[in-house]
């Protein structure tokens, strides 16, 4: 093996930095003088992405983001039609491009597809929301006054300008949601990325300032992730930053409430998830029911927040259940390629190894998959049994391919049980009865209870968010553009 070294070496990086692609900020002013550099999944340089260094440029880019608040509220509803419009046909144009992006940062194929096919779907939902309420508000609702000689009237007014910063594991959509719920609401937006998903933060902000969009309407921040706390911080502490909404971890959503609560400002939190597949008795299909609920723990490595991470079946059908579960395993682990490719980052891979080694001493069992510590960035999916509530694998997010097989005795029984996680993000019920998953929904304490469908599942038009430490407020649809506007009373005395 002939090796490079000494200065040979050094030129040889020096050159290889110099092919990867550069990804600019993209604000008036923007730095260019600091960079890191950003990794592929098996920790190769992929990309040279400027970020600011420190939190001087702060009050200039939200001044800016106030600037173009102003302008974006001010426009008429026809030219932002014609902006959305432009948007669509610029995405479009990217689609190769985009999808490429995904998967150099170890997205499978599929979920490319489902990250560019899904975002147009959510530009196309939000267009329709423009075009029927002006500035997106809601209709001005008329409210009934004691006297008779003023009208009462409440109109719902945009924030401001909003700090959108949302997370790498599903970039395209995830960045687009988190721009178009404030846009739509007239918001001014401020995105700040991931250091692991930047060149797809920095495509879609290009494209929507290509397609029309004015340029202090919308503006990107990058940050290395030993300077994001600071950098946030400073956002959050700008007078001008009327609003935050964040996607990723608890931990990070809890720091950035906190931060939030001490300068009083309002915060959507979409955060991460214990979620639980609960298989009645009376399930017609049981085998569809275990497949469809170990495809969405499995699904793109588990990096997923709404991925399946409990299955909850009865003593009665256990034993069953186990056959079942060993045969889809075996399966899906032979014939799904993408189950071998790495985690996004050998220190997410390291942390799942972590749970599951701890679960293991503690009395867990492997029913399915293996536990290799060889490949620092490598996640064989596994499926557990005998994990009890002590331990932290139950109660953790492990945002990695594994599922726990848990027995329960009675359905009031499984209702406390998911209700004593900390997290509320997902729940499906498997069952031939709708009625008592109607019923058996009702108790549980989450944001989405999904009756026969995976725990994975997000759509357009319907609302997306959690309880307890899953986050709180709504992505999606009106309910999403409503996280951006205040209900302003107006009375005009006569």
């Amino acid at each position: 093996m002939n090796y490079i070294i000494g200065a040979r070496a050094s030129a040889v990086a020096r050159a290889h930095l110099r092919q990867i692609t550069t990804v600019p900020m993209i604000f008036e002013g923007a730095p260019t003088d600091h960079h890191f550099i950003s990794p592929s999944p098996t920790g190769k340089p992929l990309h040279k992405v400027l970020a600011v260094k420190d939190a001087r440029v702060v009050a200039q880019l939200c001044e800016r983001a106030t600037k173009g608040f102003l302008l974006w509220k001010a426009m008429s509803v026809k030219e932002k039609l014609g902006i959305y419009d432009n948007i669509i046909c610029q995405l479009e144009a990217l689609k190769d491009e985009l999808i490429q992006a995904h998967v150099e940062i170890g997205n499978p194929m599929y979920m490319a597809e489902f990250n560019y096919y899904g975002t147009l779907d959510n530009i196309r939902h939000y267009r329709s929301i423009l075009d029927t309420r002006p500035a997106g508000k809601m209709p001005v609702q008329n409210v009934s006054s004691q006297s008779t000689d003023e009208i009462s009237m409440v109109v719902n007014e945009p924030f401001g300008p909003v700090l959108s910063i949302a997370a790498w594991n599903a970039p395209l959509i995830l960045a687009a949601r988190a721009i178009f719920a404030p846009l739509t609401a007239g918001c001014s937006v401020i995105v700040k990325s991931s250091d692991l998903s930047a060149r797809i933060a920095h495509l879609i902000v290009q494209a929507l300032l290509d397609a029309g969009v004015p340029k202090d309407v919308l503006t990107l921040v990058h940050c290395e992730s030993s300077r994001s706390k600071e950098i946030v911080e400073a956002l959050i502490a700008n007078r001008n930053v009327k609003k935050v909404n964040f996607t990723g971890s608890t931990r990070v959503g809890s720091e950035i409430a906190a931060v939030a609560g001490k300068h009083i400002k309002p915060v959507l939190l979409e955060l991460g998830g214990k979620n639980c597949s609960i298989i009645l008795d009376d399930v017609e299909d049981l085998e569809n029911a275990l497949r469809s609920s170990l495809w969405a723990s499995w699904a793109h490595k588990g990096q997923i927040c709404m991925c399946t991470d409990l299955i909850f079946v009865s003593e009665k059908k256990y034993p069953q259940t186990v056959k079942i579960l060993q045969k889809i395993a075996t399966e899906t682990i032979a014939n799904d390629k993408t189950l071998a490719m790495p985690q996004r980052t050998a220190a997410h891979a390291e942390s799942g190894k972590k749970l599951i080694s701890e679960a293991l001493q503690q009395g867990a069992k492997l029913l399915a998959g293996t536990l290799d510590f060889s490949a620092t960035n490598k996640f064989a999916p596994v499926i557990l049994t005998d994990v009890t509530p002590e331990m932290k694998i139950y109660t953790t997010e492990t945002f990695a391919p594994v599922v726990c097989l848990v027995k329960y005795k009675d359905v009031a029984s499984v209702a406390d049980k998911v209700n004593a996680l900390d997290h509320g993000l997902k729940c499906s019920i498997w069952t031939s009865q709708g009625l008592a998953a109607y019923k058996l929904a009702g108790q549980i304490d989450c944001g989405s209870v999904h009756v026969n469908r995976p725990t994975v599942l997000d759509e357009p038009h319907l609302p997306h968010g959690g309880t307890n430490k899953s986050g709180y407020g709504r992505f999606n649809s009106h309910w999403g553009v409503s996280e951006f506007q205040y209900p302003k009373l107006l009375t005009i005395k006569v």
